[in-house]
């Protein structure tokens, strides 16, 4: 990973961001984990409901979810991906529903504003590699909104 902030490694970040904190070693990515709830969910269970204020940033370590937003049609993330994102960032409440899809549980990582300030005072370089790629995901989105800088 650079150390420069805003060393994305590239105009390859524009179109779609890598795998979230994919410039960890496994030993950094062990210790993010640890900062992290590890939960397990069924098949068909609900995970994120549209309206909670539950701020908690959801990675997929194993399974799929199926995210629903109002008027538009569900999605489907998968290992490596993540949901909860603007929730996250603002503290709104959710405008998503995110349940287990398919027929296997799903394994997820929870991580809330305050575990990312424990991070953040105890392994300060994952919380920048994490906040970078938080940023590019959320410049990527704006960006198939809107076309240009």
């Amino acid at each position: 990973m650079s150390d420069d902030f805003f060393g994305y490694g590239g105009a390859e970040r524009r179109e779609a961001p890598r795998t979230l904190l994919a410039d960890l070693t496994g030993e950094e990515w062990e210790k993010f984990i640890s900062f992290a709830a590890r939960r397990s969910y069924p098949p068909g269970a609900t995970v994120v409901e549209t309206g909670s204020r539950e701020a908690a940033l959801v990675l997929i370590a194993s399974g799929r979810l199926r995210v629903q937003a109002p008027d538009a049609a569900a999605a489907t993330r998968a290992e490596g991906e993540m949901v909860g994102l603007l929730s996250f960032l603002d503290g709104a409440p959710s405008d998503i529903t995110v349940s287990v899809a398919g027929p296997d549980a799903a394994e997820l990582l929870l991580l809330t504003p305050d575990a990312l300030q424990r991070l953040a005072a105890w392994k300060p370089r994952i919380a920048i590699a994490l906040l970078r790629d938080l940023g590019a995901n959320v410049a990527a989105r704006l960006r198939r909104l809107q076309p240009g800088d």
